[in-house]
C-alpha cells in the first residue's frame, strides 16, 4: 500500500498529464505526416534503449534527444503523442516484471508534462522576442526538461520509498547530468545543421551515437535490462 502523500501526488501528475493530453488531441492538426512519423519511429526505437541509474529504482533512455528534436521540428500535439508512446515503450518493453497501470500512466503524465512544459516555454521565451533560433531552441527545451522531468520522477521515488529527495535529486543527476548534456548538444548540432522539415535527416544520422551511448552507458550501470520502477526520461 502506497503512502497517502504518495498516492495524492501520483494522482495529481496523472490527472495533469490526462489534461494536457485532452487539449493536445483537441488541437490536432498534424501538417507534415512524414515527419511526424519518422520521429515518432526514432523516438520508440530509442526508447527500448534501456538504462538503469545505479543506486536508484529508475531508468533513462537516449529517446529524449529526439524528442527534442521534435519540439523544434513538430506541432505541440505531435509532441504530446510523441512522449506518450515514449513513456509506454519505456516502461513495457522487456520489463522484469509487468507494470501496473498506474506506473504506465504515472510515467506517461510525467513525461507529457516534461515535454509540454519543455515546448511550451521553449517557443514562448524565444519565438515571443522574435528570436525563434532552432539551436536555441533545442537547447532551451532541454534545460527545462531534464530538471523538470527529474523532479517530478524523484518526488515520486522520494515519497514511496522514504528517501531523501535531495539525496535522489544529487545522486541522480550527477550520474545522468553528462549523458543529458551530451544528448542536448547533439540535438542542438542536427537542429543547426538541419532545416526543420529536414532535420530527420540529422536525426536518422544520430542513431549509431545513440547505440553507442547506450552500450557506454550500459556498461557503466552494470546492469542490462532494469528492474521495475518509475520509468524516467528521463533522469527522463
Amino acid at each position: 500500500m502506497l503512502p497517502k502523500k504518495a498516492r495524492l501526488y501520483i494522482s495529481f501528475v496523472i490527472a495533469s498529464g490526462l489534461v494536457i493530453l485532452l487539449l493536445a488531441a483537441r488541437s490536432w492538426s498534424p501538417t507534415n505526416l512524414k515527419l511526424f512519423a519518422i520521429y515518432l519511429g526514432l523516438a520508440a526505437l530509442a526508447s527500448s534503449l534501456k538504462i538503469r541509474i545505479p543506486g536508484i529504482e529508475s531508468t533513462i533512455t537516449p529517446s529524449f534527444v529526439f524528442l527534442l528534436l521534435a519540439v523544434n521540428a513538430c506541432k505541440f500535439s505531435e509532441v504530446v503523442a510523441i512522449s506518450v508512446v515514449m513513456a509506454v515503450i519505456q516502461c513495457l518493453w522487456r520489463s522484469a516484471k509487468r507494470p501496473r497501470l498506474v506506473q504506465v500512466a504515472f510515467s506517461a503524465a510525467a513525461l507529457v508534462i516534461s515535454a509540454t512544459a519543455a515546448y511550451q516555454l521553449s517557443h514562448l521565451l524565444l519565438g515571443g522576442n522574435g528570436w525563434d533560433s532552432a539551436i536555441a531552441t533545442v537547447i532551451l527545451a532541454g534545460c527545462i526538461y531534464f530538471p523538470l522531468n527529474s523532479a517530478l520522477v524523484a518526488v515520486v521515488i522520494g515519497l514511496v520509498s522514504g528517501q531523501s529527495l535531495r539525496q535522489i535529486c544529487s545522486h541522480c543527476e550527477a550520474w545522468a547530468f553528462p549523458y543529458f548534456m551530451g544528448g542536448i548538444s547533439f540535438a542542438a548540432l542536427v537542429a543547426s545543421a538541419y532545416s526543420a522539415s529536414a532535420s530527420w535527416r540529422g536525426a536518422a544520422i544520430l542513431i549509431p551515437v545513440v547505440v553507442l551511448a547506450h552500450i557506454y552507458y550500459l556498461g557503466r550501470s552494470g546492469s542490462g535490462f532494469p528492474a521495475r520502477a518509475p520509468d524516467q526520461h528521463s533522469a527522463d
